[in-house]
């Protein structure tokens, strides 16, 4: 999945979505995203700009659960 351009990216850039105000529209964003790629620029921006913890533990959170979908997925083309 993380080949694809996440379309997150030219809708809410990172300085869009993380200007938000409240954790929640956030949090809605961070769901949106499936690529490692993404996340990592949302990161970094955050660690850069605001560096609110919730926001990078969801972040890094987000990271895991793409990781592990890559790894079923891989898993279950080998079966």
């Amino acid at each position: 999945m993380s080949d694809t351009p996440d379309p997150i990216l030219d809708k809410l850039p990172p300085e869009r979505l993380l200007d938000a105000d409240h954790l929640q529209p956030i949090v809605a964003g961070i769901n949106c995203m499936h690529s490692m790629e993404t996340i990592q620029q949302y990161l970094a921006y955050e660690n850069q700009h605001e560096n609110r913890t919730p926001v990078q533990s969801r972040l890094r959170e987000r990271a895991r659960e793409i990781r592990l979908d890559e790894s079923d997925a891989e898993d279950r083309a080998i079966v």
